[in-house]
């Protein structure tokens, strides 16, 4: 009778959306303890965090038009064998720079990028606890790894105001700009100078590495050990294995594409 009785109130005090937004940025510990409940709160996020994850890339994407237009034309006006070999520089243009290209395929692909990485991390998560005798569900860590995206949400409207605002791409995230990639030739648009694999790979890393990394990793800790009930030492541990080796996955592609640009462009 005392469980029966006990098992109603955990839900019934389940936050609503907004007290768990609250609750996730102001005492995260406590809340993400009430995951344990019923509450269906984090679909709504889930869905806000897949919208405010394209806005970033929706605002790029006149930006990315204007400059691609802008490349063409100069590419055209340089090198006038593209005319006369038949190629037609305004449908050119009108193609490289329509909104499917700059806009709706590079946003349906974050969204669907977002889904991937979320159930990703979450049978991970789920997977190594179970195996060192964590005490959840699924649907549980998956509530998990969603709340714990709010810093990556915020990050999202900052990125989206200041896109806007400037009207300018953000050509180095995270710590990128300290890799020391080269710069591009300003008189020849589409002279591509590609770092070296090293330089890419630096870059790569530099570029995930940022306050809002460590504030998602420390929520994923916290949540992790909320409703798993293991010691705060193994949630740690859990979290930094399933991101070092997302990591190194992002790593060696970013070498392997790199070295196969470069053999392309006879690097």
């Amino acid at each position: 009778m005392t469980e029966s009785t006990a098992s109603p109130s955990v839900s019934s005090d389940s936050p609503n959306f907004f007290g768990m937004v609250w609750g996730v940025l102001a005492k995260p510990r406590q809340t993400f303890a009430t995951l344990r409940g019923s509450s269906r709160a984090w679909i709504f996020m889930a869905l806000i965090c897949i919208i405010l994850a394209v806005l970033p890339t929706i605002a790029s994407g006149p930006i990315t038009a204007e400059q691609t237009r802008q490349q063409l034309a100069d590419q055209f006006e340089n090198q006038p064998g593209f005319a006369s070999g038949g190629v037609d520089a305004e449908q050119a243009a009108s193609f490289a720079t329509s909104p499917i290209l700059t806009t709706v395929v590079p946003a349906v692909l974050t969204a669907f990028g977002r889904i991937i990485s979320w159930l990703l991390w979450c049978g991970s998560l789920y997977l190594l606890a179970s195996m060192v005798g964590g005490r959840s569900t699924f649907g549980q860590m998956l509530q998990v790894v969603v709340w714990a995206w709010l810093p990556y949400a915020l990050r999202s409207i900052l990125q989206t105001v200041y896109i806007t605002a400037t009207q300018t791409l953000i050509a180095h995230p995270g710590l990128s700009g300290f890799a020391g990639a080269p710069t591009p030739d300003p008189s020849n648009a589409f002279a591509t100078e590609l770092p070296s694999t090293g330089t890419a790979v630096l870059q790569a890393f530099l570029g995930q590495i940022d306050i809002y990394l460590f504030w998602n990793l420390a929520l994923l800790v916290i949540g992790i050990t909320a409703v798993t009930k293991l010691s705060r030492r193994k949630s740690i541990g859990l979290v930094l294995i399933v991101w070092a080796v997302f990591m190194a996955v992002r790593l060696v592609g970013t070498a392997v594409s790199t070295s196969l640009a470069s053999g392309f462009l006879g690097g």
